[in-house]
């Protein structure tokens, strides 16, 4: 059982991150077709059904050869034809790709071939099989070639197609729904007066699925309690993600709605800066609800905090390796600031414009570097969160 918001009242940030990822355990794995299955996760390690190559196969155009030379040219191949069998002191004119027979002694390139009267000589010494890849070079039949909780990129993908792997065993796409927040919001044109322009509808959702998830809508809600109760009641997925009204002011909801819906908090608030009153909290039928503050930098800040370690819990992945960086200049802060660096000759440096309303500065950064409470002068070493948009 998750602890109550009273006892997880203003966690440290690491606390939030472990209690996030702990909060959830991957879906049912299903099995997809390789082309179907990229960015999705393994779950299961991936074993070559062939050695790769399955043949020895020429690395350049050029010359096969074998015995001594000169060589008599005796025909050609192509990538896809095949002879089993080379006389001694012959030679074929092969293609990059193709299979050569295996006593083959070595290719000489076509730039470095000499040929005259329907013969080829070399113009340089080679070394027995020099320039053709051996049958199983790259990887032998039964040896892994890429572990469960793995991303299935599209090298990996052709790695696994090379190998005569078809289908794979892969979670499904954690399912996500936004609710963006505030009867302030204009989401086109001139802002009137008391309004601002919505600037998080186009980032949440895309951070989203830079990060694996399938959005599955994402809406606009004032502020109101019943409104809000009702796009959280109606919202599909896995997570619900809220932005706006998570503190405790007067118009801030969130929490309101959650105490109707008797709903368990995972997190309650964060010592961290920006980004303080996130929360993260299960609802009855398990589905998780992370509120974002409205503020576009905190809200990024909260949403790699409490979304992503649970994303990642869901769709099979490991918890978070984040690179350490030194520091250009001092920082010195009282509880775990969160901010937007430029990474430049190996230190990284914290962006001028690090409010949590502003994005300028977020538009120019590299990565977001997890500040530790204390003086941290150049040099100290901090973390640094890879960008939604940056991580694969």
């Amino acid at each position: 059982m998750y602890m109550t918001a009273e006892m997880n009242h203003n966690v440290e940030w690491d606390s939030a991150v472990a209690l996030s990822f702990e909060s959830v355990a991957p879906k049912p794995a299903i099995k997809l077709p390789l082309a179907e299955a990229i960015n999705k996760v393994l779950a299961q390690d991936l074993t070559s059904g062939i050695d790769l190559p399955p043949a020895h196969t020429a690395m350049m155009d050029g010359y096969a050869v074998f015995g001594l030379g000169p060589w008599r040219i005796v025909g050609e191949l192509h990538a896809g034809s095949f002879l089993p069998y080379l006389e001694s002191g012959c030679a074929l004119k092969v293609s990059t790709g193709a299979h050569l027979p295996p006593h083959a002694a070595f290719v000489i390139p076509q730039e470095l071939a000499t040929l005259f009267d329907g013969d080829v000589a070399s113009k340089s010494s080679f070394t027995p099989g020099q320039h053709i890849r051996k049958p199983g070079d790259e990887a032998l039949t039964g040896e892994t070639i890429s572990t469960a909780g793995n991303l299935l990129t599209p090298a990996i993908a052709g790695l696994a197609a090379s190998s005569a792997i078809d289908d794979v065993l892969v979670y499904p796409q954690p399912v996500v729904t936004v609710v963006v927040t505030g009867s302030e919001l204009a989401s086109s044109g001139t802002p009137g007066p008391g309004q601002i322009r919505d600037s998080l509808s186009v980032q949440v959702t895309p951070w989203a699925q830079y990060l694996g998830a399938n959005v599955s809508s994402s809406v606009n809600c004032d502020d109101d309690l019943a409104k809000l109760l009702a796009a959280i009641k109606t919202a599909d997925g896995d997570i619900v993600i809220v932005t706006g009204g998570s503190s405790f002011g007067e118009h801030d909801y969130l929490r309101a709605a959650l105490s109707e819906l008797d709903a368990q908090y995972i997190v309650s608030e964060i010592q961290m800066r920006p980004g303080h009153p996130t929360l993260l909290a299960k609802l009855p039928d398990g589905k998780l609800v992370a509120g974002l503050p409205g503020n576009p930098l905190a809200a990024l800040v909260s949403f790699l905090t409490v979304v992503a370690p649970a994303l990642r819990g869901l769709s099979g992945q490991t918890e978070y390796r984040m690179a350490k960086v030194p520091l250009a200049k001092v920082f010195a802060c009282d509880r775990t600031r969160v901010v937007p660096v430029v990474l430049s000759s190996g230190v990284a440096e914290i962006t001028e414009f690090r409010g949590s309303a502003m994005l300028r500065g977020l538009s120019q950064a590299d990565g977001l570097g997890v500040v530790s409470p204390g003086e941290n002068p150049a040099g100290t070493l901090i973390r640094v969160l890879p960008l939604p948009w940056r991580v694969n």
